[in-house]
Order: structure tokens, then C-alpha cells, then sequence
């Protein structure tokens, strides 16, 4: 089995972008006062054989709390990429279904191209770099604390 790089692009939609207003004046671009996105998250990963989507899955967090140890909590109704790499082993990157726009996956040559689009009009967390949590699906215990 091969192995490729997996570029993974997030980007924050900005729900106030005007394309009309983009053709009528910048030949549809986007200009400083009318961004398409508020921001970009770019990661990438090395040596990636296969990538699984996992849609509708529960996606388990974990961490270390400073005072309890380690933990591990469940949040569901995530959209879930597994990516294996050579030596076996497994990166996910997880978002919270509700905050998808779009994704798109594409095997191209020798890289992984992974893009999504998340929507401004819910509020998330990204407690580690590729992980996007809705507000909402947060697990109580993490509320709490």
C-alpha cells in the first residue's frame, strides 16, 4: 500500500460574504470588506494510506484534567475522518455534523486533499487542531467543570 500527504483545509464561512456584490465590483472576488471566509485552519499529515468517512459517529475526547487525571468523554453525531497511516496508526479529524457546510475529499496524484467548510452561525470549540465542537454537543461533564 502507498502512502500520500493529507492536506486538510477548515475554513470558517462568513455567512455575510455577497457574491452580487463581488461580481458588481471586484470581477468575483472577494475584497477586504468582503471576505468569503473569516479564517483558515491548515493541517497536514504524512504518510496516509486510507481515509474513512464516519459520518453520524462518536468521536471520544480526550485530555488530561489538571486536578483529575485523565479523561475521556463521548461526543456524538460527528462527522469523522479516520486517516491510517503507514505504521497503523489512526488521525482523526472530527466536526460536529450541524457545523458542516460542505466537505470535499479528493485522491489526487501522490496527496489527500480534504477541505470543509463550517458555518459562522454556530457556536463551536476547537479544543485540539482538527477537532471542531458545536456548543451544543459539548458533553455535560466538560459544561460542569
Amino acid at each position: 500500500m502507498t502512502s500520500k500527504i493529507c492536506i486538510i483545509q477548515c475554513t470558517l464561512l462568513n455567512s455575510l460574504f455577497s457574491q452580487e456584490l463581488a461580481d458588481t465590483h471586484y470581477d468575483g472576488e472577494e475584497s477586504e470588506n468582503n471576505a468569503r471566509h473569516h479564517w483558515e485552519d491548515e493541517l497536514l499529515v504524512r504518510e496516509v494510506c486510507k481515509i474513512d468517512v464516519l459520518p453520524s459517529s462518536t468521536y471520544e475526547l480526550t485530555g488530561i484534567h489538571p486536578t483529575d487525571g485523565p479523561f475521556t468523554y463521548p461526543v456524538s453525531k460527528m462527522l469523522v475522518f479516520n486517516l491510517l497511516t503507514m505504521d497503523n496508526q489512526h488521525s482523526n479529524i472530527a466536526i460536529s455534523e450541524c457545523l458542516v457546510s460542505s466537505y470535499s475529499l479528493n485522491d489526487v496524484s501522490d496527496e489527500f486533499h480534504l477541505k470543509i467548510e463550517i458555518k459562522d452561525d454556530e457556536p463551536f470549540i476547537n479544543p485540539i487542531a482538527g477537532v471542531y465542537i458545536a456548543n451544543r454537543d459539548i458533553p455535560s461533564q466538560l459544561k460542569d467543570a
